[in-house]
């Protein structure tokens, strides 16, 4: 992978990056030209170090609670009925499906689907009474989850990157159309 590849499946600046690479905490290799490219079993082996938090200044936010005992530990979530609940539930089984066509790369569903999806999300979620914050919070620990498990799934070191940007893109607009649906139901 290009500096500029890694960095961004890392999540830092490459400057960052180029600094732990000269500073031998991550393998580089270098093109007859002078470029720095990246062997992605490394930068995976980067990530899941979680010894680097305290001193290190890179931490790998960990996924590892399931989603049942997040949404339990949430005082809200008492709250909110089975029934409302159950909705939620279908809906994320909407967006999973969705975005496994889109990522898939058949593009049968397009990132209009991301939209309606989101969009239902947002007006079931209003209903629920929570503020934006705890909304996004919720849609965020959802997409944390879907790019643990793309993270996961083994592919040329291009196609995982492409899949990884999709299922960003894919899921940014299912973001922003659940908040525009959100506002939309508020009571003003």
């Amino acid at each position: 992978m290009s500096l500029g590849e890694a960095a961004r499946m890392l999540g830092v600046d490459e400057t960052t990056l180029r600094g732990w690479a000269d500073g031998g905490k991550v393998r580089v290799f270098r093109t007859p030209g002078g470029h720095r490219r990246f062997n992605i079993a490394d930068l995976d082996a980067l990530l899941n170090d979680t010894s680097r938090g305290a001193g290190g200044g890179f931490a790998r936010r960990e996924h590892a609670e399931s989603p049942r005992h997040w949404f339990a530990a949430r005082p809200w979530f008492r709250e909110i009925d089975d029934e409302a609940r159950a909705r939620a539930r279908a809906q994320c089984g909407r967006l999973m499906e969705a975005l496994e066509a889109y990522v898939g790369g058949g593009r049968a569903h397009d990132l209009g689907s991301a939209r309606r999806i989101g969009g239902d999300l947002g007006r079931e979620v209003a209903r629920w009474g929570l503020t934006p914050a705890q909304s996004t919070e919720i849609f965020l620990h959802f997409k944390r989850g879907v790019f643990d498990m793309l993270a996961g799934v083994r592919r040329t070191s291009s196609g995982h990157v492409r899949s990884l940007r999709s299922a960003d893109d894919f899921l940014g607009e299912a973001l922003h159309a659940m908040i525009e649906a959100f506002e939309g139901q508020r009571p003003a």
